[in-house]
């Protein structure tokens, strides 16, 4: 959100990337920032970002997407490199299908069939298709590549990974919110204790 200009527009996927995205990128006056109507069709920030790039090709158009979000439709990026629109990505790399999975335990059941078993490399894939492909694994690498992304000339990708037990946990935390977490845990929720640890460290790092 920092290294965008003042007038970028942004559109982003849904799934948990949405709350990364409306708590860590905020809007300037001036920006345009889209997101799906329902907040539940996944795979339309390319799309929105590509139709943005045509209709304002002086502007900066980014897409902020999940990487299943981003699985559904990659293709698109092959079309925004081919045409040779200058639209740029990062994708929330996390190897699972985040909403799902959250919503899975809010409701009292261990998680089923939400993780794949390896990150996919997106950044490969935007190489492939003529553009930039930039994979991060540090945090510290991540504004380097968002600056060599922004400033490339044509589509880039900057492709994080992410930590996939990193809840996007609401302002207020509603009892059958938390008694259904409870209840998932004691239900034999894979990775549990790196989940209940994350948990800890954020409610740490708020009180700092």
């Amino acid at each position: 959100g920092q290294r965008l200009r003042d007038d970028a527009i942004v559109s982003c996927d849904s799934g948990t990337v949405a709350t990364w995205w409306a708590r860590q990128v905020p809007a300037k006056r001036g920006q345009m920032h889209s997101v799906s109507g329902t907040l539940a069709s996944m795979a339309c920030a390319l799309p929105y970002a590509i139709a943005a790039q045509v209709a304002y090709p002086d502007r900066q158009s980014i897409a902020f997407v999940g990487d299943g979000g981003f699985a559904m439709l990659m293709a698109e990026f092959h079309t925004a490199a081919v045409a040779g629109l200058p639209v740029k990505v990062v994708v929330c790399n996390n190897a699972l299908l985040g909403q799902i999975l959250w919503e899975q335990m809010a409701l009292g059941y261990p998680e089923h069939g939400v993780r794949w078993e390896k990150h996919a490399d997106f950044a490969a894939w935007a190489t492939a298709c003529g553009g930039l492909g930039l994979h991060v694994e540090k945090g510290n690498d991540v504004e380097p590549a968002v600056q060599e992304a922004l400033a490339a000339p044509g589509p880039a990708l900057v492709d994080v990974v992410v930590n996939p037990d990193e809840p996007p946990m609401p302002a207020k935390v509603k009892y059958d919110q938390a008694k259904g977490f409870v209840e998932s845990f004691l239900k034999g929720q894979p990775r549990r204790i790196s989940i209940a640890s994350t948990v800890f460290q954020d409610k740490f790092e708020q009180m700092k």
